[in-house]
């Protein structure tokens, strides 16, 4: 599914039901939620993972004590940045597909 046939699905069919038009559109962009959210969380930390890897290996590598700093700094950045990544990504992924906040604002489309 493209950005394309999202807007079309979005435009109001020929009976101008333009609320059943709108839900259709939101339910096709949950289910493209579903499906990309929990890989994009699985594919941040992984590459965080071998990102740690390769710091663990560059600090225990290191042979003076300034080395050895650079690569604590950059291997306790690495665990923040990877941490605050998969929440953030986390939270994106609560807040429009499982807690249903952004559902209710589609439920009752507004009146002409």
């Amino acid at each position: 599914m493209n950005f394309i046939n999202l807007l079309a699905t979005a435009a109001p069919d020929a009976a101008g039901d333009a609320g059943n038009a709108l839900n259709t559109a939101y339910n096709a962009f949950l289910d493209v939620i579903y499906v990309v959210m929990p890989v994009l969380i699985s594919v941040v930390l992984v590459f965080g993972l071998i990102y740690g890897i390769i710091l663990g290996v560059q600090f225990a590598k290191a042979e003076d004590t300034d080395g050895r700093e650079k690569a604590k700094d950059r291997l306790i950045n690495m665990v923040i940045g990877v941490v605050v990544a998969a929440v953030i990504l986390g939270v994106i992924f609560a807040i429009l597909g499982n807690a249903g906040f952004i559902e209710d604002l589609f439920k009752n489309p507004p009146k002409k």
